[in-house]
């Protein structure tokens, strides 16, 4: 049985935290008749200003169960990953401890270019965050955001955010916001 480590590095910018693409570790699976790809992510920490104005946060992810469902990649090296399975992640502010727990289950697919950048299709409940300067075309999307229902977005490969879209009823929370209130 052999396996396989991936390791998927994109600029800081909009990340889905169901994938964890900032430092995102994969291991191939156990068994070898099941074709998931589980993914593992480490707690992150977003300083201030750079995410929440006035304060640090850490975000952790637990009851985290995701998988790569399936993965493909195109004869000019893109990658796209489709991503299902459950988790949760608390987001704390480090000052105070107060925190704020969401469900992230998604499900998404991410696509990464040869080139560093990368872009999501998301639906259901996720977590996505990215620095203030990298939202210079999108001043009204939070550096912290719980969103659910469908959202697209696209990154340059120098971490601008160069697209962003909530379809229909989907919605999107500031939770740097939640947490200084």
């Amino acid at each position: 049985m052999s396996s396989r480590i991936y390791r998927v590095n994109c600029r800081p910018a909009f990340v889905a935290v169901l994938t964890a693409l900032a430092a995102l570790t994969l291991a191939a699976p156990a068994l070898a008749a099941d074709p998931r790809i589980p993914i593992t992510a480490e707690p992150v920490e977003l300083q201030a200003p750079v995410y929440c104005q006035d304060f640090d946060v850490r975000i952790v992810l637990v009851d985290f169960n995701q998988y790569i469902i399936r993965s493909t990649t195109a004869p000019d090296g893109t990658v796209t990953l489709r991503i299902a399975g459950r988790a949760r992640a608390t987001v704390t502010r480090l000052d105070t401890g107060e925190s704020v727990s969401f469900n992230i289950s998604g499900p998404g697919t991410l696509t990464i270019n040869p080139d560093g950048s990368f872009s999501g299709d998301l639906a259901g409940p996720n977590l996505l965050w990215t620095a203030r300067a990298n939202l210079a075309n999108f001043p009204n999307v939070p550096t912290v955001s719980y969103t659910t229902g469908h959202v697209t977005f696209g990154v340059d490969s120098s971490g601008q955010t160069i697209s962003y879209n909530l379809a229909g009823g989907a919605r999107q929370t500031d939770v740097c916001a939640v947490l200084a209130s």
